[in-house]
């Protein structure tokens, strides 16, 4: 395992909010590391769709355990993993945190819809948030159960998404952080950013732990702005798996319209490139100095 420069924890208090790309594997990891990204999310959404599956709590902690486990050992910057509802009870949460850690994530963010959830983003499904209660004592579960202590928890709250309106969205934030929660993911999903910022600023106002956004829909707003308005982590979320299927569908259309591979070329990178990202050197290079 790779021991990422700086956690999650550490960024959450940094002077500038943090960008952390979402991932789904550990040549997504690689890419996200070199172009700049400060860390990495590996959300349900992008496990899920990897697997041609909905987000929808179908994929066990298992598979999520192997992408995590592939991701840390080839990259140095850390990973906040998506751990969704926390599952059923703060009794499965306890194991989703052990797992998680033992994996190599550096922190985990679970969020008060109720289990099984479903994207934010799907129409129509689950009007109702889980009771405050019970979910203070999944995030009470994360932090008496890690065993580093330095292993972020983040609570998300979907207030704003189920049009639950601003002082619930408060409220609950106000509860997740008097638990403990070492940093607020305030969630959104439409295009414009007001609600976002105007939870930011009132929170700002009496409330000290750190805030978290994921600007997907409303995507035009500036990173400026966000770490003008406070937030400490931003998530570029879903572009990862979003590329890679518009990509696909380029490449392989063109090849299967004219059925000759070179009409391809202009759509893919070099063998050289993959053999670099892969690290091929690294194989040579311990070959010469292990294998006898």
């Amino acid at each position: 395992m790779i021991f990422p420069d700086k956690t999650v924890l550490e960024l959450l208090h940094g002077d500038h909010a943090a960008v952390f790309m979402g991932v789904h594997n550990a040549m997504g990891a690689k890419i996200a590391e070199e172009a700049g990204a400060d860390g990495l999310w590996i959300s349900s959404f992008e496990v899920h769709a990897a697997a041609r599956l909905p987000d929808a709590d179908i994929l066990g902690t298992e598979d999520y355990v192997d992408v995590i486990s592939k991701i840390v050992d080839r990259v140095r910057i850390p990973v906040l993993v998506d751990g969704n509802a926390g599952g059923g009870n703060a009794i499965n949460t306890i194991r989703l945190v052990r797992e998680f850690e033992k994996a190599g994530a550096s922190a985990m963010c679970i969020e008060d819809n109720i289990f099984p959830k479903r994207c934010s983003f799907y129409a129509g499904m689950q009007e109702e948030l889980e009771r405050s209660s019970t979910f203070c004592g999944k995030i009470s579960a994360m932090l008496e159960q890690r065993t580093d202590p330095g292993f972020a928890v983040i609570a998300r709250t979907e207030a704003l998404i189920k049009g639950l309106g601003m002082k619930v969205a408060l409220d609950r934030a106000r509860e997740y952080a008097a638990e403990g929660a070492e940093g607020i993911l305030i969630h959104h999903k439409e295009k414009d950013p007001a609600p976002v910022l105007e939870f930011a600023e009132t929170w700002h106002r009496s409330e000290t732990v750190p805030l978290v956004c994921v600007p997907t829909t409303y995507n035009t707003t500036s990173y400026e702005t966000l770490d003008s308005a406070g937030f400490k982590l931003i998530i570029f979320a879903n572009y990862g798996i979003r590329a890679v299927v518009k990509a696909l569908h380029e490449t392989f259309g063109v090849l299967m319209k004219n059925k000759r591979l070179s009409d391809g070329n202009d759509h893919v990178v070099s063998m050289d490139e993959i053999f670099r990202i892969i690290y091929v050197d690294e194989l040579k290079e311990n070959e010469a100095r292990y294998v006898r």
